[in-house]
């Protein structure tokens, strides 16, 4: 199964072609980056300074997260939201080279982060934590098709990892308590 990029609601997701030669472009990738330029971590940002609003989806007029997709029959929302807030990072960090991001495998993380439970769900910081080890490859080398049966992780042994996560961390919240381990 190939999968189904979803169209975004332009209403809400800005609409102009992230990463193209023009000023806008650039001041637009300045604003996004300006945390990551001032402040050491997130901890260092001192609550006055951050905004009521904050949406990756447009961001004075260009969308800085990565693609939607349709999982399908197949409980990934774990790794499709992971996936969309690492591609999102990644936009926000090459935005001033003007780099394109692929598309990242979630069907690579599904057969081989062996801490997760596949389309049976999981917990999205196992898969921070498998990708801080052996990183993601991209979709166009391990497509996603909603199921893990009939694939093993050795299918996806020719694929380079192109992200890895430096670190993951877990925020306290919803349904989720490390007694629970």
């Amino acid at each position: 199964m190939k999968p189904k990029i979803l169209k975004k609601n332009l209403k809400i997701s800005g609409n102009k072609t992230f990463g193209e030669d023009t000023e806008d472009f650039v001041q637009a990738a300045s604003f996004a980056q300006r945390w990551l330029n001032t402040y050491k971590d997130s901890d260092h940002i001192p609550d006055h300074a951050v905004p009521d609003n904050f949406d990756l989806r447009n961001i004075q007029g260009y969308d800085f997260t990565g693609n939607l997709r349709d999982q399908g029959p197949c409980g990934s929302c774990y790794i499709n939201s992971f996936i969309q807030a690492i591609e999102g990072r990644m936009k926000m960090k090459y935005a001033h080279k003007k780099i394109q991001q692929p598309d990242l495998s979630i069907q690579f993380i599904m057969n081989c982060n062996y801490l997760t439970e596949g389309c049976e769900g999981g917990w999205s910081i196992f898969n921070g934590i498998f990708a801080e080890q052996g990183g993601i490859p991209t979709e166009k080398c391990a497509p996603y098709n909603a199921s893990t049966k009939h694939k093993k992780c050795g299918d996806f042994s020719q694929c380079e990892p192109h992200t890895r996560v430096v670190t993951s961390e877990y925020l306290n919240g919803y349904n989720f308590s490390p007694t629970e381990l």
